[in-house]
């Protein structure tokens, strides 16, 4: 349940992100209120994969990325409160008798996955200039050379410029998804329960004498 609520977060969020990039500004390469919540989406995956497969340590790595999370900005504070409960059930759940001691490895390794994917996203941007003609209500954006003079585009007056520098980037927000995905893939597979290998033949015995 606490890993549902996170992932329901996530969605608040990023319509909360989508509500504040209303701005005059060209869109980013990468949607920026598709990309952050996606990291805090699969702090929830993480939690749900760790409940149903009982595995205490995965449960613990999802509630302590969401701690690390919370101090990302004012608006993921609110992931402090589920990420202490999920750290708290997790040391409370008992794991299956056929988890084995590896399992605090791929805790760890889930959990340095997700910081990468985050700071990949948020290291591998960009700079950009640029100017919008037309009117507020339906504006013509166009990048612009840095430090040069306004452009001339045909559409009308400019009405609106500026340089943005932490541009999301498709590279960045590529890696991100492919760490995101290596690290709900790495957990989901090695948490699969595996098959009894105890197979007894049955062997015909000689009848007794």
């Amino acid at each position: 349940m606490v890993g549902v609520v996170v992932f329901g977060l996530a969605v608040v969020l990023g319509v909360f992100i989508q509500y504040q990039a209303r701005d005059p500004r060209p869109p980013e390469d990468v949607p920026r209120a598709l990309a952050v919540p996606a990291l805090y989406a699969t702090m929830g995956l993480l939690a749900i994969i760790g409940a149903l497969q009982r595995r205490p340590a995965i449960v613990v790595a999802a509630g302590v990325l969401c701690l690390v999370g919370a101090i990302l900005s004012v608006a993921t504070i609110e992931f402090a409160v589920p990420g202490a409960l999920l750290i708290l059930l997790g040391s409370r759940t008992q794991a299956l008798p056929t988890r084995h001691r590896s399992e605090a490895v791929i805790a760890a390794a889930a959990v340095l996955l997700v910081v990468s994917a985050a700071v990949a996203l948020l290291v591998m941007t960009g700079e950009r200039c640029w100017q919008a003609t037309g009117s507020p209500a339906d504006p013509t954006y166009t990048v612009i050379p840095c430090g040069g003079q306004a452009v001339l585009v045909a559409g009308g007056q400019t009405f609106a410029s500026g340089f943005d520098s932490g541009v999301l980037t498709m590279g960045g927000g590529l890696v991100e998804a492919v760490l995101l995905v290596g690290a709900l893939t790495l957990t989901a597979v090695t948490g699969r329960t595996p098959t009894s290998t105890d197979f007894q033949p049955l062997v015909d015995q000689a009848p007794p004498l």
